[in-house]
């Protein structure tokens, strides 16, 4: 073995500290684990009493779907189609929003049987 392989092999191995390094912001566990906003409570809440399905669809709607979801940092699919929908409805005239009332009402009692 050569003297630079015999010196690197003898050379006492020393930990040198650093300045402590200091976290720019801080955190509470009650923040992370708990919501501030009481609409997601309330949204929490309906979701809960509510019935789930599901419902048949491409894979290319699937895919856009929960694209949009992640884009728009929404909680679920559910939630989507709810802003969605709400839009959509929106722009229908008087008559059309009362027709969709009446077929809305007609699925739930056929649900309910």
């Amino acid at each position: 073995m050569s003297d630079s392989g015999k010196q690197l092999l003898n050379k006492p191995k020393t930990i040198e500290r650093s300045k402590q390094i200091e976290p720019n912001s801080s955190f509470s566990r009650n923040s992370i684990f708990t919501s501030n906003n009481e609409k997601n409570n309330l949204k929490t809440e309906k979701k809960s009493m509510e019935k789930t399905t599901t419902a048949r669809l491409s894979f290319r709607n699937k895919d856009r779907i929960n694209a949009l979801v992640a884009l728009k940092g929404l909680d679920s699919v559910d939630e989507l189609l709810d802003v969605l929908i709400d839009e959509h409805e929106a722009i229908l005239t008087t008559d059309e929003k009362r027709e969709l009332r009446t077929m809305v009402s007609i699925y739930e009692k056929k649900r309910s049987r």
